[in-house]
């Protein structure tokens, strides 16, 4: 007997009754993670990206850092340190090494990882001889990457950095050349974030070229229909064809309001644990189908009204460049499907947004804006992000397919659409800094 809750919807834990093995990419991860390659596991908001990295990596075995707005990548890896008991003070200098001190004297445990980690360096078993000596027995010694990553790799445990898109660009570019280095010592990072495109840190450091493995998480119709297939058979049910594939359809390619819609229509159904007795429960009722839209609508309601309200009050508190930051708005709220999900050229953007226009947006303006719509929404505390900028093709996408189900069944009303002037009014007593 499964209650619905174990069976359908959103949550902290993987919801295993309806788990889909999409690709075989549970597999391909474990392969990957003996292969000893650093593994990126991304896409858009709720794909599933922690669920399958979770069922690839115990708790027990992992060092799990939250990545958050100002987190560096010296702050990461002390983080991770904390983790395991070892206390460190660390800073990258300009010439992006890693400089500080490790304290091992946390516990017994800390001291036998020190004892462990310092008759490796001993054995000159690193790729890198490291000139860092220890102060003392089990206390105090100075700080490098070898030290750093030999450590938590005699842990024994996996690290792993979640939500990295939160970090800055130039902290992104310093961690992927701490990657390149910290492979040389066997230290193997998984990063997990919310991004398009292939290969980004590849993109920030070339020599990792070979050295990363990317996961990207996308859904066909096909595999949504196994998500609701097995979750049903866990609760003895059956849905029509027709509730079935209008789930799916407005899905737009995401699990995660797939797994809502799932779970709003079993309990408009009634169905809240598995149907008892040898026969399923057929369910088809399309009243309960279009409640079951409207419901899950009227819950991303909160979330996509701040959005777009705290993009405007972004706009309004910075001293210049309203009128782009608006207009680029209001025309992608406004693109379709398609562009949204393939990217929108930053070109057709402004040829877009300069249609039947007198006063001209230059391009200039439009780059600068799109180069810092990343850095806005972690600054307004857009979380996840609902758009994405590429810079190396140049083109704008959504983040988050969600978008496309709010906007189709919450017949938003947006602030532009509004008898409201949007001006730069808090531009000096509320300043925006990006």
């Amino acid at each position: 007997m499964a209650g619905l809750e174990e069976v359908f919807g959103i949550s902290t834990g993987v919801n295993n009754l309806s788990y889909v093995d999409r690709g075989k990419l549970d597999d391909q991860l474990q392969r990957a993670l003996r292969a000893g390659r650093h593994i990126v596991i991304h896409g858009g908001s709720k794909q599933g990206k922690s669920w399958l990295r979770s069922r690839a990596i115990t708790r027990e075995n992992t060092i799990l850092v939250q990545c958050l707005p100002g987190s560096t990548a010296a702050s990461l890896l002390r983080e991770g340190l904390g983790q395991i008991g070892v206390s460190a003070t660390l800073t990258t200098t300009k010439e992006k090494q890693l400089t500080g001190t490790l304290d091992f004297r946390g516990s017994a445990e800390v001291g036998k990882l020190f004892a462990k980690v310092k008759a490796e360096i001993d054995a000159g078993i690193e790729i890198e001889k490291s000139t860092s000596e220890e102060s003392a027995p089990v206390g105090q010694t100075p700080a490098d990457l070898s030290w750093v990553s030999r450590t938590l790799v005699a842990s024994n445990k996996y690290l792993v950095l979640e939500d990295f898109h939160y970090l800055d660009e130039s902290d992104q570019k310093a961690f992927a050349f701490f990657l390149k280095a910290m492979d040389g010592y066997e230290l193997f990072a998984i990063l997990v974030g919310v991004w398009p495109q292939d290969h980004l840190l590849t993109y920030y450091n070339g020599e990792l070229d070979g050295r990363v493995q990317d996961f990207r998480l996308e859904w066909s119709d096909e595999e949504l229909g196994q998500v609701l297939q097995k979750g049903c058979d866990a609760l003895n049910i059956v849905m029509s064809d027709e509730v079935q594939e209008s789930l799916i359809r407005e899905s737009f390619g995401n699990v995660g309001t797939l797994q809502r819609l799932a779970e709003a229509f079993c309990r408009l159904s009634e169905v809240l644990e598995s149907h008892p007795g040898r026969d399923r429960l057929h369910l088809d009722s399309t009243m309960h189908r279009d409640d079951a839209l409207g419901d899950v609508a009227i819950q991303m309601s909160s979330r996509y009204t701040t959005f777009a309200d705290n993009f405007i009050r972004g706009m309004r508190r910075m001293n210049e460049s309203l009128l782009v930051y608006q207009l680029m708005l209001k025309e992608l709220t406004n693109a379709s499907e398609s562009d949204l999900l393939s990217g929108v050229d930053s070109k057709a953007l402004l040829e877009r947004i300069n249609k039947d226009r007198e006063t001209k947006i230059r391009p200039a303006d439009l780059t600068q804006a799109l180069d810092r719509i990343d850095r806005l929404q972690v600054k307004i505390e857009i979380r996840p992000p609902v758009l994405s900028y590429n810079k190396s093709n140049r083109r704008i996408y959504l983040a988050d397919r969600s978008f496309l189900f709010y906007r189709k069944f919450a017949q938003p009303k947006w602030p532009w659409d509004q008898d409201t002037e949007i001006t730069n009014d808090l531009a000096e007593s509320d300043p925006l800094e990006i």
